[in-house]
C-alpha cells in the first residue's frame, strides 16, 4: 500500500520486457480488428446489397453482429476466469476469423447475416478478454501510462472503419472488408501465444448456463425492439425483454454462480462502475448514431465527412483517458468518473447550443472534443476501478459485465433520443442532461480513494 491508500496489485502474467511488449501488441491488434469490424460495414453495405440483393434485410447485418457480440461478452467473462485468458482469446479469435472468412465468401444477404452472427460471437469474446489481459499485464499505476494506447486503439478502430471500408469497396472488392481481418488476427494470435501465460487459476469458479442465456435473450429482444419495422412486433419484443429480464433477476438471486458475484455487487466501486458504464455507453453510442445523421441531414455533408466529425470526440477520449488512472489514484471513482462526466456534460451542452443556434461545424467539433475529454477518463475508469477491486478469478466476469452494460446503455440511449428524431438540438440536450445526472449521482455516491483487492 502506498500513501494514496491504494495497494498496487502485482504483475500477474508478464514482467516488463520483450514478452510484455509482445503481449501488449497482440492485445492492441485484437482490439483494433474487433472494433474496426463493428463500423467498417457501414460504408460497404450499399454495395453489398446491390450485388447480393436483400435490401429489406439491411439492418439485420448490423443487429445480428451486435446481438451476437452482446452474447459473446456475457459468456466470455466467466470462461476467462474459469479456463484462463489464453483459451478464451484464441477461441474468440478463431470464431471471429472463421466468421470473417465466411462473410467474405457469402453469396446472399441471409448467408452474410448468419456469418456475421458467428463473427460477432468472436468479437464479443475478444473485446472484454483483451481488456482483462491488459489488466493482468500492468499494475494500476502503470495503466496510467498505457491506458491511452488501449482506448486510442479502440477509438481508431471505430473511426477508420467506414473510411477503410469505403476505400476497399472503391479500389478492390467489398469482400476484402471481411477478408482483411484474417492475416491481422492470425498475427495477433501468434504474438499472444509466444508472449503471454495465464497465472495459476482457481478451479472452484463455477460455470453457469442460464444466466448468460437469459441475459443474452433479454438483450437481443431489447435490441430487436429498437429496429425499424412493425410497431406490434417491436412492442412484443420490448415486452419479451422485460419478462425475460424479470426471470433473469429471479434466477440470479438463486444462482450459486451469478453473472456478478454477490460480494462484488455490494462493492460501491463496482456499482459505480456499472452506473458509469451505462452512462458512458449511452453518451458514446448516441453521439455515434446521431451526430453523423445531423451532419448529413442538416449540414449537407457527405457520409465520409459526417463520420470524420466524430474524430474530435474519439481523439478527446484517447487524450482524456490517459489522465483517467491518475485521477482514479488521486481521488477514486468520485473524481475520475463524477467530475469527468460533468466535463462531458458541458461538451454535450455546447454541442446542443451549436445545433440550436447554428454556430456551425467548428463550434460543434469543439463541443465534441470537450465531450470526449470528459468521456475518456469517465468511461475508462468505470472499467479500471472495478477491475482493481476484483480478485484475479473474478476480473474477467467483471470486465465482460461492465462491457455488456456499456452496450445496454448505448442501445437504450439511441432509442430514447429517437423519440426526438429530427430535432437534433433537443437530442443533444437530452444526452447532456443524462450525462449531468450521471455526474451528480457518481459525485454523491461513488467512493473516493479505494484499495484494490489482492490479485
Amino acid at each position: 500500500m502506498d500513501g494514496s491508500g491504494l495497494t498496487v496489485e502485482p504483475l500477474a502474467s508478464a514482467r516488463p520486457g520483450t514478452a510484455r511488449r509482445m503481449a501488449t501488441g497482440a492485445v492492441l491488434l485484437a482490439l483494433v480488428v474487433s472494433a474496426f469490424e463493428g463500423t467498417v460495414v457501414t460504408s460497404a453495405m450499399p454495395t453489398i446489397t446491390r450485388e447480393l440483393g436483400g435490401q429489406h434485410l439491411y439492418s439485420w447485418v448490423f443487429s445480428g453482429f451486435l446481438f451476437a457480440s452482446t452474447v459473446g461478452v456475457l459468456i466470455s467473462g466467466k470462461l476467462a476466469d474459469r479456463l484462463g485468458r489464453r483459451p478464451v482469446f484464441f477461441g474468440g479469435m478463431g470464431l471471429f476469423l472463421v466468421g470473417s472468412a465466411l462473410c467474405g465468401l457469402a453469396e446472399s444477404v441471409p448467408m452474410l447475416i448468419a456469418f456475421r452472427v458467428l463473427q460477432g460471437l468472436g468479437a464479443g469474446a475478444l473485446q472484454p478478454t483483451t481488456l482483462t489481459i491488459s489488466a493482468d499485464l500492468y499494475t494500476l499505476r502503470e495503466r496510467a501510462a498505457v491506458q491511452g494506447l488501449f482506448t486510442g486503439a479502440w477509438g481508431v478502430g471505430n473511426a477508420v472503419g467506414p473510411l477503410i471500408g469505403g476505400w476497399l469497396v472503391m479500389h478492390a472488392s467489398w469482400r476484402w472488408v471481411f477478408l482483411v481481418n484474417v492475416p491481422v488476427g492470425l498475427f495477433a494470435a501468434a504474438l499472444l501465444y509466444l508472449s503471454y501465460r495465464d497465472p495459476p487459476r482457481r478451479s472452484d469458479v463455477k460455470l453457469e448456463r442460464w444466466g448468460p442465456l437469459l441475459a443474452g435473450t433479454s438483450a437481443a429482444l431489447l435490441l430487436f425492439s429498437l429496429e425499424p419495422g412493425h410497431a406490434e412486433a417491436r412492442w412484443l419484443c420490448a415486452l419479451g425483454a422485460v419478462l425475460v429480464g424479470a426471470v433473469l433477476v429471479r434466477q440470479q438471486r438463486a444462482s450459486v454462480a451469478p453473472l456478478l458475484p454477490t460480494e462484488l455487487l455490494k462493492d460501491r466501486t463496482v456499482l459505480s462502475g456499472v452506473a458509469g458504464s451505462i452512462a458512458g455507453g449511452a453518451l458514446l453510442y448516441s453521439m455515434a448514431a446521431w451526430v453523423p445523421l445531423w451532419m448529413t441531414e442538416q449540414g449537407g455533408h457527405s457520409p465520409v465527412a459526417a463520420g470524420l466529425a466524430l474524430l474530435p470526440m474519439l481523439l478527446g477520449w484517447s487524450v482524456g483517458s490517459t489522465f483517467g488512472v491518475k485521477l482514479l489514484v488521486l481521488g477514486g471513482m468520485r473524481l475520475s468518473a463524477g467530475v469527468s462526466f460533468a466535463v462531458a456534460a458541458v461538451g454535450a451542452g455546447f454541442l446542443s447550443l451549436s445545433a440550436a443556434l447554428g454556430w456551425g461545424v467548428p463550434a460543434a467539433l469543439v463541443g465534441l472534443g470537450i465531450l470526449g475529454m470528459g468521456l475518456g477518463p469517465a468511461a475508462s475508469t468505470s472499467l479500471i476501478g472495478p477491475q482493481s477491486r476484483a480478485p484475479w478469478h473474478h476480473r474477467g466476469i467483471v470486465t465482460s459485465s461492465l462491457y455488456a452494460t456499456r452496450l445496454l446503455g448505448g442501445a437504450l440511449s439511441v432509442a430514447l433520443l429517437a423519440l426526438a428524431r429530427g430535432h437534433f438540438a433537443a437530442q443533444f440536450a437530452i444526452a447532456a442532461g443524462l450525462t449531468a445526472t450521471a455526474a451528480l449521482v457518481l459525485g454523491l455516491f461513488a467512493p473516493g480513494r479505494t484499495e484494490p483487492a489482492a490479485a
